[in-house]
């Protein structure tokens, strides 16, 4: 298992900072390095990790399709940095670990998916490397394949592929009063038998989902997490001509 490196909130600010003031050209020749994915690693612990990641991302990004290359990066982290090699769920919380893994391992991935930045952003979008704890890129990849997963990669990728990038904000930012793992893997699992998904689809059933966990525990209902999503759907009309 990596030995984890942090970055504080100060330290990444300094980092996307210190990019912002670069002249022109110079930013011009830093972002063509990163395209060539030529970037300068401190610690030698991370060159698999890196190595693994960019190629899913470099196979990915010939796509052209932003969820793919979402899906693809964050199942080949997860696996990477997964619970079952010592990557707990304290480390998988702390954003101190994926701002370091931002800016110092993956800046030119993270740069190449939001090349674009955001409102007030100069040059770097600064919530996706660091700033705002649910929109740090890599942190969300990790924790939507977390919550979604079926035992393996394949298993996975099939519930997910059909999703898209909506899904993932969706997902990971409506928690109420925390992540329900078994029941937030059962969801997804059903959901992907959904024909007609959508992003207001979903929303609706996070929602209702959200609005029932305050009266009623899942896992404790008629055939518990799979039960409670089979009468949400109901509840919903999920799967039928419409939704109420």
């Amino acid at each position: 298992m990596i030995s984890m490196k942090k970055m504080t909130k100060a330290q990444a600010k300094e980092f996307v900072d210190s990019v912002d003031k670069l002249s022109d050209v110079a930013f011009a020749n830093l972002t063509a390095q990163w395209r060539a994915h030529s970037i300068t690693i401190d610690n030698p612990e991370y060159e698999e990790i890196r190595r693994k990641v960019l190629d899913a991302y470099e196979a990915a990004a010939a796509t052209n399709d932003g969820y793919q290359i979402d899906l693809d990066v964050g199942l080949c982290l997860y696996e990477m940095l997964s619970p079952e090699k010592g990557f707990t769920l304290v480390m998988a919380n702390d954003d101190d670990i994926w701002r370091y893994l931002s800016c110092k391992i993956f800046p030119d991935i993270t740069y190449e998916r939001y090349p674009k930045p955001a409102k007030d952003d100069i040059r770097l979008n600064k919530k996706r490397f660091y700033l705002h704890t649910r929109r740090i890129w890599l942190k969300t990849l990790w924790w939507y394949v977390f919550l979604a997963w079926q035992g393996d990669a394949k298993k996975t990728r099939d519930v997910l592929k059909d999703f898209g990038t909506d899904t993932i904000s969706d997902f990971i930012e409506r928690t109420g009063q925390g992540y329900r793992v078994l029941l937030y893997r059962q969801l997804m699992k059903s959901y992907a038998n959904v024909e007609n998904k959508s992003s207001d689809l979903f929303n609706v059933i996070q929602k209702q989902n959200l609005v029932n966990c305050r009266t009623v525990e899942p896992g404790l209902v008629e055939g518990t997490e799979q039960g409670y999503v089979d009468s949400l759907f109901k509840q919903l009309s999920v799967g039928e001509e419409h939704v109420d």
